[in-house]
């Protein structure tokens, strides 16, 4: 690290551990200027794509907790690393959903894996970052984010407070995107959160050619004249495709006609351009390709979009129960926040396109970027952690499972919008 970077300013960590992806910032806690940040992959992958996933191989093996946890505080000690080197730290904020932040503290989530879904503990904590595993230069202090209850966790608490929820006064949806993604809801002077189990798919993990949003992922992607043009980051030669780019790809080939509203990949004899030349046969179903060269072939499977289709259905009948819940319909939304590092490369055509979000919201929807390391960010701030901790408790928790209005949506809601909607 380049010392005039930092110089004599205080310096804290903001870690925002997410189920597929770990992110984390360098902070002038003088000044709150973020410094820089760095990204890596959950190491706890390989033992299950989603929470849920992981909580039930512990649950089949008892000594897998200690491996999870090991493997999540290792990781989280080498960003720290890479971010501050030798340089002391004088605080770590660290926010997650409910199981992460469990398995961060080697605690059991067990107790989530059955009704009523009830976490350990929901209370902020505040420890030396010697005692969760973090090695930093220095004493240095880690708070770990408050937890709503059920699987709506600290992340989402840190994302609330990053958009400033507690002041806002139109009804407003605050949407983390990711493989655990929450819902928070302030309507009528009240906050609502529910938590949709969306699956990794728009974090590109379990997806065929899927990679996470760094150079040489496909991002998007124009159609014209039959030719498809690809938008790669770091504009090199493409390695796979990320969350924000299956979205994109799914709303173009929606468009072009070779996926149908049901999400069915047409046969190529069905697709009278010749685009059909792009569609080859698959296990379980067709698979269009996007990109072809000697080194690397990058396709669309027919199991990429339905896992896209049930993640999008998830979250879009996690939005409409919350609203519902709260006696409101799709009209009486003011303001929508789309969170998550997801959002960033995330264009609007895709996300409505699918049905991701209604179309009548084309006007009020903003992307807020990864709010819960921003939210982390700020509570390296004592006063920041008061506002956490006053969410935290006035937040009401609404469970999906048994709903059935949330059945009735996510069945209502796995085709694509027909192309006559827009």
């Amino acid at each position: 690290m380049d010392n005039s970077e930092t110089g004599n300013k205080t310096l804290g960590i903001a870690i925002d551990i997410g189920t597929t992806t770990l992110a984390a910032m360098l902070v002038n806690m003088d000044s709150g200027e973020a410094l820089r940040g760095i990204s890596m992959a959950n190491p706890q992958i390989p033992l299950g794509l989603d929470v849920l996933e992981r909580v039930n191989a512990i649950e089949k093996n008892k000594t897998l907790l200690h491996e999870l946890s090991e493997s999540l505080t290792a990781a989280c000690a080498s960003l720290v690393r890479k971010l501050a080197a030798d340089t002391p730290v004088k605080t770590v904020t660290v926010a997650g959903n409910s199981i992460m932040e469990h398995l961060f503290l080697g605690v059991s989530p067990l107790s989530m894996a059955k009704v009523p879904y009830k976490p350990v503990f929901k209370e902020g904590r505040t420890m030396r970052a010697a005692e969760a595993g973090l090695d930093t230069a220095g004493e240095c202090e880690l708070y770990l984010f408050p937890m709503v209850g059920g699987f709506v966790g600290g992340d989402a608490v840190a994302a609330a407070l990053a958009l400033g929820m507690i002041e806002e006064k139109e009804n407003t949806l605050l949407i983390d995107v990711g493989t655990n993604s929450e819902v928070i809801l302030k309507a009528g002077g009240r906050l609502y959160s529910t938590s949709a189990a969306a699956g990794p798919a728009f974090e590109a993990a379990g997806i065929s050619c899927g990679m996470t949003a760094c150079d040489g992922a496909i991002r998007g992607l124009s159609l014209r004249d039959n030719t498809i043009s690809l938008d790669i980051i770091g504009n090199v030669m493409p390695r796979g495709i990320c969350g924000s780019g299956l979205l994109d790809a799914v709303s173009t080939l929606l468009k072009a006609g070779i996926i149908d509203s049901t999400g069915r990949i047409l046969e190529a004899h069905e697709v009278s351009s010749s685009l059909s030349g792009r569609i080859k046969a698959n296990t379980g179903g067709n698979q269009f390709i996007l990109s072809r060269t000697a080194a690397k072939t990058i396709s669309i499977t027919q199991a990429d979009i339905r896992a896209l289709q049930v993640a999008k259905a998830a979250i879009r009948a996690g939005i409409t129960t919350l609203i519902e819940k709260a006696g409101l319909s799709t009209e009486d939304i003011a303001k929508v926040h789309i969170a998550g590092a997801f959002g960033s490369n995330l264009t609007m055509r895709g996300l409505f396109d699918v049905g991701l979000m209604d179309r009548l919201w084309s006007d009020i929807v903003a992307f807020a970027g990864d709010a819960a390391l921003q939210g982390a960010a700020m509570a390296l701030k004592d006063d920041k952690r008061a506002e956490a901790e006053w969410l935290a408790e006035n937040i009401t928790y609404q469970p999906l499972s048994g709903s059935k209005v949330f059945e009735r949506e996510f069945i209502r809601h796995m085709d694509f919008p027909a192309l006559d909607s827009e």
